[in-house]
């Protein structure tokens, strides 16, 4: 019996183990894939994105066109992120205008709403308890005021002051961001200067060149017609843009308009990746666990 008990805690304990295990892998080794697509048109734009992973289980969705719609997917549970509000019916509207129309012409004629013969005996028995409620009340707020006319009487006449601290202005605010900011960078540009710090900046800029890597698009694609308005500059704006190796490795298409004399762009992109946690844990804990990294960090945080 006692055999068959711990068999049975045994079989579960390995049960819950298993599924914390696949649940780290597939957290550490399952890719969290983002989609974008859309079109553009001067300010007319329409994107779509979306994130899934673990087999579209866990999704994120987002619209963009007229208005901003999206949802989020958590296994079998769907919720909208954006609240569409719902207009009034062409009813409700004529109710609602007829009614604002009525009190305006009640207010800007001095009448008071009429009552029905039926409802006249049951308003003359409120307006009466109304008025013993009110003096009621007339007759307490008199006794409240006393009382507390006779506490102010026997109140010490001494009391502590305190002085709230003048808060800075938002231009003092700005000015002491600013300095904080700049004396971090020159601290920075010291520490990137002393030569027992290149290892350690070597090692930073390779590891973030790997975690960028991970993080960017497997596919960019671009097609535009565009023009900036003037021959010159479309030809200088496109000679720009080819200077960019990631318009040859997705074969963008840009198509320049020397003969529009408005500005303009028109056109679509696509966007596709995936990030696999792993990569960038595994780039995170080498940065980590540096020595050079780990005596940088203690030299500029103090």
């Amino acid at each position: 019996m006692i055999f068959t008990i711990l068999k049975v805690i045994g079989i579960i304990l390995l049960v819950v183990l298993a599924l914390i295990l696949t649940a780290l892998l597939c957290v550490l080794f399952v890719p969290v894939k983002y989609r974008a697509v859309g079109s553009f048109d001067n300010t007319d734009i329409r994107a779509k994105a979306h994130v899934s992973w673990l087999f579209h289980l866990f999704a994120l969705h987002i619209e963009y066109a007229d208005e901003t719609d999206g949802y989020i997917r958590l296994a079998f549970v769907k919720k909208k992120l954006f609240d569409n509000y719902e207009a009034l019916d062409d009813d409700d509207m004529d109710d609602a205008a007829k009614t604002e129309t009525e009190d305006k012409v009640s207010e800007n004629t001095g009448d008071k709403p009429k009552i029905p013969a039926d409802e006249s005996e049951h308003v003359a028995d409120e307006q009466t308890e109304d008025e013993s409620t009110s003096q009621t009340h007339n007759e307490q707020r008199t006794v409240t005021d006393e009382n507390q006319h006779i506490k102010q009487q026997t109140k010490p006449t001494h009391k502590k002051t305190y002085k709230k601290p003048p808060k800075k202005s938002h231009k003092k605010q700005f000015k002491d961001k600013s300095e904080k900011i700049k004396t971090g960078i020159d601290k920075l540009k010291r520490e990137y200067s002393d030569e027992r710090n290149k290892a350690a900046f070597s090692h930073l800029k390779k590891e973030l060149f790997i975690i960028l890597k991970r993080i960017c698009p497997r596919r960019l694609k671009l097609t535009m017609v565009y023009s900036t308005g003037s021959p010159d500059t479309t030809g200088i704006s496109l000679g720009v843009l080819a200077c960019f190796p990631v318009g040859y490795t997705n074969r963008w298409r840009i198509t320049p308009d020397f003969e529009s004399e408005n500005p303009y762009a028109k056109g679509s992109f696509d966007i596709k990746g995936h990030v696999i946690v792993i990569s960038i844990l595994a780039a995170t804990l080498r940065i980590l666990f540096d020595k050079n990294c780990r005596r940088l960090y203690n030299r500029i945080s103090r």
